[in-house]
C-alpha cells in the first residue's frame, strides 16, 4: 500500500506543474500533463491489482497443499478457475458467508479483466449479495467505501484509489485468516512450505555458515524478515537444543 500510495502522490505532483528533475536521463515532454498523469495512475493501479492478485494466488496454492486441504484440492481440475480455488480454500478455512473472501475474490476477477480484455470473470449472485449485506460493515472499516460504487466500477472497467486500496485490504485480511486458521502446522506442513518458497536452502546455508548456538537465532530471523507467518511453527518443531 505504501508503494502505491507513494506512486499516486508523485503523480498529482506531475498533475500540478512538477518539473522533471534535470538529472533524471528521460524522455518526457506530455502536451497535456493532466491527462498523462491520470493515464498513469490508471496504469499504476491495475499493474498494483494484477501484482497482488497473482501474489493472492500463490498463497492460495501454497496453502492449498497442506493435509487439511486435501479434499478440497483432490475436487479441482484443470477447468477449475482461480476464482473458485480462493473461494474453496477460504471456505474451508473461514466459512463461506465471510465478506472479506467476497472482497479478495473480485480482486482476482478485476486482474482476470485487465490482463484479458474480452474477459467477463464476474462474481456470483450470492458474492454480490454478501458484499451488500456487509455494506454497512465495509463503509466504516474501509473509509467509506460504497459497495454498489465498488461493484460499478467494476463493471465499467473504472477502478479508484479507494477501489483497489480497498480490495487489496480485503485480500491481505482473507490471507492473514486463513493463514491464522491454518496456523497449527505439522512438521510436513513446515517442510512443505519452506520448501515450496524457496527457504530450505537459505536455511542449510546458515546453519553451515553459522555456530551450533546461533543457528536457531539466525534462522528464526531470516524467517522473521522472508516468511513470518512460519516463524512460530518452526520454532515449536525445530526447538533449540543446544541451550539447558
Amino acid at each position: 500500500m505504501a508503494n502505491l500510495n507513494t506512486a499516486v502522490v508523485g503523480l498529482d505532483a506531475v498533475e500540478k506543474g512538477h518539473a522533471k528533475p534535470e538529472t533524471l536521463n528521460i524522455s518526457w515532454s506530455p502536451r497535456d500533463r493532466v491527462a498523462a498523469a491520470r493515464k498513469s495512475r490508471r496504469f499504476v493501479l491495475e499493474a498494483v491489482l494484477v501484482r497482488v492478485a497473482e501474489a493472492l494466488f500463490e498463497f492460495v496454492l501454497s496453502m492449498a497443499q497442506l493435509p487439511r486441504f486435501k479434499p478440497v484440492r483432490s475436487a479441482w481440475n484443470s477447468n477449475t478457475s482461480r476464482a473458485e480455488k480462493l473461494g474453496d480454500v477460504a471456505a474451508e478455512a473461514l466459512g463461506s458467508e465471510n465478506y472479506l473472501v467476497a472482497g479478495a475474490t473480485l480482486l482476482i476477477h478485476w486482474r482476470n479483466r485487465v490482463v484479458h480484455p474480452r474477459s467477463r470473470a464476474s462474481l456470483t449472485r450470492q458474492q454480490i449479495e454478501r458484499l451488500r449485506a456487509a455494506s454497512g460493515e465495509i463503509e466504516q472499516s474501509f473509509a467509506g467505501l460504497s459497495v454498489d460504487r465498488l461493484l460499478n466500477d467494476f463493471e465499467i472497467g473504472q477502478p479508484t484509489l479507494k477501489d483497489i486500496s480497498s480490495l487489496i485490504a480485503m485480500s491481505i485480511r482473507t490471507a492473514r485468516e486463513v493463514d491464522k486458521a491454518a496456523n497449527f502446522l505439522s512438521n510436513e506442513d513446515l517442510d512443505f512450505l519452506l520448501e515450496h518458497y524457496g527457504l530450505k536452502a537459505r536455511i542449510v546455508e546458515i546453519e553451515t555458515q553459522t555456530t551450533p548456538t546461533k543457528r536457531q537465532a539466525s534462522v528464526l530471523r531470516m524467517l522473521q524478515s522472508a516468511a513470518p507467518g512460519l516463524v512460530e511453527a518452526y520454532s515449536r518443531l525445530h526447538a533449540d537444543t543446544t541451550r539447558d
